[in-house]
């Protein structure tokens, strides 16, 4: 009781405490939350403006976004680009491509994650492509850990580059999967008993070891990244299970709904922002 208690005084002081549950305008809700989300960061880091959160740590720190600008120039993912376009088109063992079950690659990105009126569910851009593929027959390549996958996502990202975050909360049963986004943000796991919130809000710009730890703002925008350390593209979904790991918990499942509705949250507050991924992170 004590620790709900203490979890409701946080999420009212940064305003972000629930509205009603039937709530006679659930975008306008959404968007009061939101905003309070917003300004808890923008006044902890008033130096940072608001377009650069899609630059991740890089943009608290003038020298380091130089050194990673210099380094989008000849950027290590561009293969994995071009193996992504390559595989997005290619014909699975039905004949067909995953083009043919999700459309044009240009804008698509731009689309997700999107909640479905008709299923009531978040919809994710990764778990579209695995279900795409198991059911054009392959239960392979495009999974839900393969590297293939991760190059496919980060085709399609470069194909949405330039253009804006942009999620919407058609009605109160998207409203309830922001809601629950919302409160995977905040619930803690693990032997560590860490949340999202503690690391990327509360203690957002601090060190952890040797790194600086990202905001919550603008995750959604740059994903999927080439992180150095694993020499590949690493979805949001790759991530949100790494972090759940190093608390010292079982991860959710992949493209679970745990994970959709955490997406579909930060995403909601990256509204407006630019996509640039794939991006480039250590």
């Amino acid at each position: 009781m004590k620790t709900l208690i203490k979890i409701t005084a946080a999420a009212l002081a940064l305003g972000l405490a629930a509205p009603a549950l039937h709530a006679a305008d659930p975008a306008a809700a959404a968007e009061a939350q939101a905003q309070g989300f917003r300004d808890f960061f923008f006044k902890r880091f008033p130096d940072i403006k608001p377009a650069d959160y899609i630059y991740g740590v890089y943009a608290m720190n003038e020298d380091a976004k130089s050194q990673y600008e210099a380094l989008c120039e000849f950027p290590p993912y561009e293969g994995a680009i071009k193996q992504g376009k390559d595989l997005y088109a290619k014909a699975l063992p039905n004949g067909k491509s995953l083009k043919d079950c999700l459309g044009d690659a240009k804008g698509l990105r731009a689309q997700y994650p999107f909640f479905d009126t008709a299923t009531g569910k978040v919809r994710n851009l990764e778990a579209d492509l695995i279900q795409c593929a198991q059911a054009y027959g392959d239960d392979k390549l495009i999974t839900e850990k393969s590297k293939e996958l991760g190059a496919v996502s980060g085709y399609l990202a470069s194909e949405s580059r330039g253009m804006k975050v942009d999620v919407s909360i058609p009605n109160a049963a998207a409203l309830a999967a922001f809601e629950a986004g919302k409160a995977q943000w905040f619930r803690k796991t693990g032997q560590l008993n860490l949340s999202c919130a503690d690391c990327h809000q509360y203690y957002s710009g601090q060190r952890a070891r040797s790194e600086t730890l990202s905001t919550g703002i603008g995750k959604t925008a740059h994903f999927p990244v080439w992180r150095l350390k694993d020499d590949g593209l690493v979805t949001l979904n790759d991530r949100f299970t790494g972090c759940v790991r190093d608390t010292r918990a079982k991860p959710y499942k992949r493209y679970g709904e745990e994970f959709r509705t955490l997406e579909y949250f930060l995403a909601y507050i990256d509204n407006g922002l630019e996509i640039t991924g794939p991006a480039v992170r250590k």
